[in-house]
């Protein structure tokens, strides 16, 4: 039987309390937890005639923002399943999740709609068109045809949908509960002890689990102040950062390693951290002392992933010594180093990480055979190689899969393989990943064309296709690829 459990309650029930406290701060504009609450009330409203069934997905394509937070809670608080799409999509890429999602709406900016709405013809389905403006209800641009299939689960109500993608094939659809969120953000509250008087800074995309979780979802649940923020600048970061206090900052390796770099103009203060953590990708230990050198702050590891939300947080409180893990599992969640024949190895043995936590997705939506390979006897079988002490702190060692780990952002090459293709004077190429200085991936292409051909010409016809942080870093022209006997392109050969 499905719980009745919806975190959208437990929020307003909080943000009624908070009332007049300010919730969001987004530029010169403050939006107070009592506004937020009639704002996200109202949307909910709007939504309600479109939205008729529980479980019935709605895209939000939305930068980091006040409007996401109203808009997202809208959706889960008439037991819509939210489905955050990066802002960085371009057409190929948007009409590809549309269709898979059969969203009954898309919510949007301005910004956004001219780009949405030249690709509804090209859908399936086209969902109704929602644009979304700051402390104002939603505007119905476009009715859709109604139906969208609902999402089950069979334990709690389905609150978000997110995608991720394996070494093949196309992206996993990944949905988690209201009961696996609720558990988390209570666990992320008691690990970090935040409360009312901190100050989260939302610098991470929201449409990402990193972002939408630990920041905005957790600055929400437990009625603190959230600095959302559109675009990374790196002295304006800097100077919010000191100018307002801020106490919380979760990012991914590259924001540490750009901002320990950064010129002086004066000195900047960031004495009001407490709470500073990097997730994502592998952040390198030159980067991390680099910064405590630059701003006497520490940068402590966590790891989690889109099926298992956080799964572990690097506490120590002599960081020096274990500068490279990321940590103990936190509260609840177990982790496992098995070998090739799923046995327990040793501590400081090299294995394949699996999770068995309670923030967990079940498997992949509408993929059993992916589930199959991945979600085996309660674990999650993360395709992550490491290694666990005798303390239980764990490290990350490498990946088993394929996945380009784009400063974050999963680049499956199979994606960006596709839309290189489409090139007339490509006849062959193969997408893969190399380690950029910053310790995450660089995306790399290796193309045959059938003319002469430049790389210009190549990221000229990306940028209208795929997302930028998926546009490939380095492309070199060959004569030919390496292929096995059967013609498959050795990938280790590149």
């Amino acid at each position: 039987m499905t719980s009745k459990l919806v975190l959208s309650d437990t929020l307003d029930g909080r943000w009624t309390r908070e009332g007049t406290r300010v919730a969001i701060r987004e530029g010169d504009r403050e939006i107070t937890f009592r506004d937020l609450l009639r704002w996200s009330q109202a949307l909910s409203r709007a939504l309600e005639p479109t939205l008729r069934e529980p479980g019935q997905r709605v895209a939000l394509l939305l930068p980091n923002s006040a409007a996401f937070v109203a808009a997202f809670f809208a959706i889960a608080r008439l037991g819509g399943v939210v489905a955050p799409l990066s802002t960085q999509y371009r057409s190929q890429e948007l009409v590809y999740y549309l269709n898979d999602l059969d969203a009954v709406a898309a919510l949007t900016d301005s910004r956004f709609v001219a780009q949405i709405t030249a690709i509804l013809p090209r859908l399936e389905r086209p969902p109704a068109l929602v644009e979304v403006s700051l402390g104002e209800d939603a505007r119905l641009l476009q009715p859709g045809p109604g139906g969208g299939r609902p999402v089950r689960t069979a334990d709690s109500a389905p609150l978000l949908q997110q995608y991720t993608s394996g070494s093949t094939g196309a992206p996993k659809r990944v949905v988690r509960t209201h009961s696996a969120l609720h558990l988390e953000l209570e666990a992320l509250r008691a690990m970090f002890e935040t409360g009312e008087a901190d100050r989260f800074l939302g610098v991470t995309p929201f449409s990402h689990v990193n972002g939408l979780v630990r920041t905005m979802m957790s600055a929400m649940y437990t009625g603190a102040t959230l600095y959302p923020v559109e675009e990374f600048k790196r002295r304006e970061i800097l100077d919010l950062v000191a100018r307002e206090r801020i106490t919380f900052l979760g990012g991914v390796p590259q924001i540490f390693s750009i901002l320990s770099q950064t010129p002086a103009r004066a000195e900047v203060d960031l004495s009001a951290l407490r709470i500073v953590f990097s997730s994502s990708a592998p952040l390198l230990p030159a980067d991390s002392r680099q910064f405590h050198a630059r701003y006497g702050i520490a940068v402590r590891q966590l790891y989690g992933s889109t099926e298992t939300g956080s799964i572990s947080f690097n506490r120590d409180p002599a960081l020096e010594s274990c500068i490279e893990s990321v940590g103990a599992p936190i509260a609840g969640v177990r982790v496992e180093v098995l070998d090739e024949k799923g046995q327990a190895l040793a501590p400081g043995l090299e294995g394949e990480l699996t999770i068995t936590s309670p923030f967990a997705a079940s498997g992949y939506l509408d993929n059993e055979a992916a589930t199959r390979e991945s979600f085996r006897g309660g674990a999650y079988f993360s395709g992550d190689l490491g290694t666990k002490d005798a303390r239980g702190y764990l490290a990350i060692t490498g990946r088993k899969k394929l996945m380009i780990n784009r400063g974050g952002f999963k680049v499956n090459p199979y994606e960006v393989e596709a839309a290189i293709k489409e090139h007339p004077k490509v006849v062959e190429v193969a997408v893969f990943g190399t380690r950029s200085p910053q310790g995450d991936d660089l995306v790399c292409a290796a193309i045959v064309s059938s003319e002469a051909c430049t790389t210009e010409e190549i990221l000229s016809h990306c940028r209208d296709r795929i997302a930028a942080f998926k546009i490939p870093a380095r492309i070199e022209f060959r004569d030919t690829l390496p292929k096995s006997a059967t013609g498959k392109i050795l990938r280790t050969q590149l």
